[in-house]
């Protein structure tokens, strides 16, 4: 009996070629002026990361993400500083899934706000004690506000490859209802 021959056009997997079809879709976001300061003895003066966003953004870097507003008066001056340059890049900035972070950020004159909180039972119970319907609603509440200022938003779980995986597709879930332009799944 000779070897069967498959149809590749009735495979329900997408041959690797049309992957690379989105590779338009995938926008940079650069974090070292975020990442960078949460090493042992990092700081960044407010020059430095001025020069060092000027370097990514002549690089082409589309997304910069910087330290949160929320951190100290420093970042959030740090914060209006490079929102003042008037890059190419768009501005964002990473903060807790919090209504003081948000509207704090939102006032520095960022393009759009990084939202993270923790997912997992050991955060939930040892971090901010929160149960997931506060999460969700808290997220959404969040969302909605910076959201109705226009920006952007990308919402992401903490903790997430020890959260339960109900609780993770139930919180993306709704937070995919509200228009979230990107999610990030954090492991840290």
């Amino acid at each position: 009996m000779p070897p069967t021959v498959r149809d590749p056009s009735r495979s329900s997997i997408n041959a690797p070629t049309s992957y690379l079809s989105n590779v338009s879709n995938f926008k940079i976001i650069e974090s070292t002026l975020r990442e960078g300061e949460q090493f042992a003895n990092a700081f960044f003066t407010t020059e430095k990361k001025i020069e060092i966003a000027k370097a990514l953004d002549d690089f082409g870097v589309e997304y910069l993400e910087l330290t949160s507003p929320a951190a100290s008066t420093q970042s959030y001056n740090d914060c209006k500083a490079i929102v003042g340059l008037g890059l190419k890049a768009k501005i964002l900035t990473h903060v807790r899934c919090h209504m003081d972070d948000a509207r704090l950020a939102v006032e520095t004159g960022v393009d759009g706000l990084d939202v993270v909180i923790g997912t997992s039972s050991y955060l939930r119970e040892f971090s901010h004690g929160k149960d997931m319907q506060y999460i969700i609603d808290t997220a959404t509440e969040v969302i909605q506000y910076i959201k109705g200022e226009g920006l952007e938003v990308r919402f992401s779980s903490e903790d997430s490859f020890r959260s339960d995986i109900v609780d993770l597709l139930n919180l993306y879930r709704a937070v995919d209802k509200l228009g979230v332009n990107r999610v990030g799944i954090a492991d840290t």
